[in-house]
């Protein structure tokens, strides 16, 4: 839980706020490693220069007063004598607060202390390399057992092991440790230990702070980018969303125009039903009675009331054909059963039906119409055009869109010239496409010559929410 926390908390910090945690913790670890390196090496060359100019001036008093250790494992009574003379109430036995000699082996041959003459040592790593010729110091590391006496003093002290040279040839015969008070070099130190850190520290804050400032400012320029962006991405789901209510309005003002063009033909073909027609109705029946005393007037007679019988009846298909049925308070599942049971006593086609068995779907009035039209157009080209006496319609419903589909297996045509007017000006299925396409639907056609043909209507609707 806490990893997960942490984790959603890092990720809501600006990329600034990240690298000021990271680059802290960094820039921390390697300023202390940099500057314990440093002051170390600062400290141990600082050691390293005491000791040889110490060794250098101890050598002058010690070697010529060592040589006969050359050829003998003790000091005579006359050098130690000078010794205890020259670190005793001088200048050189104030600095110096202790010193001995050493023999091979671990033998301290003669010390200021001199419980210490002639007992044996385990010999240190630095009195070893001062055998090897080396002038070797260490600062405040009195831990060795010999030391016992130099660390009860508490004082900083500077051990010093300087070689001992025979004069002629040069080999190492004994080797001088002294211990020398320190107080300037630990002060030394501390001002080295202080500056090496001001400066590493200095230039790991600076680093840092122009790093951060960097940093910062890409941050900011990326925020900047970051909001342009949300402000673009905003500004571009306003215009889609705009230009979908712009679509909807104008499908919806194409289903107006398409419904009160309807409702306009529908009119018409009651004005022709109900005005002319009956008109030329009567017109019949009074030529009839004017025509039937008059001699040789029976052909003619015959011959008006014919034509206008037929007249009559043109003018009935017409308004047949304008006048739909009321398709408001109609269903879309009836308004199908209506048109191929229309289709079906209008011509000699048997057509089977399939209708969904689910909630009937709510369409308006102009898909209503083009489903109906659909129906109408593809049925009567099934017979006029395939030449075919049965076909299949079934009707779909499935996430939000009503599929109309008319099958048969006649002739087939060619599919790519269905959107093309014909020859003899007949719109053919184009219209349909146009009336599919206004109000947001879609028509498919699967046709080749001689494989039958499938065309089929989609209309979206809006889901009822439950």
């Amino acid at each position: 839980m806490n990893s997960s926390t942490n984790a959603l908390q890092w990720r809501q910090l600006t990329l600034p706020g990240q690298f000021l945690l990271a680059g802290a913790f960094v820039m921390f670890l390697a300023m202390f490693l940099v500057g314990h390196w440093v002051s170390r090496r600062i400290e141990a060359a600082v050691v390293a220069n005491s000791a040889t100019s110490a060794a250098l001036f101890m050598e002058s008093f010690i070697s010529p007063l060592g040589q006969e250790l050359a050829e003998t494992d003790t000091l005579s009574p006359p050098a130690r004598q000078a010794l205890a003379e020259i670190f005793q109430g001088t200048a050189l036995g104030e600095r110096v607060v202790s010193y001995k000699l050493w023999l091979p082996g671990g033998l301290v041959v003669h010390a200021s202390d001199g419980s210490l003459t002639g007992r044996r040592f385990e010999p240190s790593e630095n009195l070893r390399s001062a055998w090897s010729g080396r002038i070797a110091s260490s600062f405040e590391d009195l831990n060795d057992l010999e030391d016992e006496a130099e660390a009860a003093l508490g004082i900083p002290l500077l051990e010093v092991y300087s070689p001992i040279r025979q004069v002629w040839t040069g080999e190492v015969i004994a080797v001088a440790e002294f211990y020398e008070k320190a107080d300037g070099l630990a002060a030394e130190l501390r001002n080295a230990r202080r500056t090496s850190w001001l400066i590493v520290g200095g230039a790991f804050l600076a680093s840092g702070l122009l790093l951060f400032g960097i940093v910062q400012a890409g941050g900011r320029t990326i925020l900047q980018q970051r909001r342009a962006l949300e402000k673009q991405l905003a500004q571009t789901e306003q215009i889609s969303h705009l230009n979908a209510e712009l679509r909807r309005r104008a499908v919806s003002a194409s289903s107006r125009a398409t419904a009160q063009t309807e409702k306009t033909i529908r009119r018409v073909g009651f004005e022709l039903h109900d005005g002319p027609a009956q008109y030329l109705a009567l017109a019949a029946l009074r030529l009839d009675g004017v025509l039937e005393n008059k001699s040789g007037g029976a052909a003619n007679v015959d011959q008006v009331r014919g034509s206008l019988n037929k007249a009559l009846e043109e003018l009935r298909i017409i308004s047949r054909g304008l006048a739909l049925p009321d398709l408001d308070e109609t269903g879309i599942f009836d308004l199908v059963e209506r048109a191929v049971h229309d289709h079906e006593r209008q011509s000699s086609m048997t057509v089977h039906l399939v209708l969904p068995e689910c909630a009937e779907p709510t369409l308006d009035y102009a898909q209503k119409l083009c489903a109906f039209r659909f129906l109408q157009e593809t049925l009567s080209n099934a017979v006029r055009h395939g030449k075919v006496d049965h076909a299949n319609v079934a009707v779909g419903v499935t996430g939000g869109e009503v599929s109309f589909v008319v099958a048969d297996r006649g002739p087939g045509f060619d599919a790519s010239r269905a959107q093309k007017l014909r020859e003899d000006g007949g719109q053919g299925l184009l219209g349909l496409f146009d009336r599919a396409e206004s109000i947001g639907g879609s028509l498919s056609i699967q046709s080749d010559i001689g494989s039958g043909s499938t065309l089929t209507l989609y209309l979206p609707f809006e889901e009822t929410k439950q």
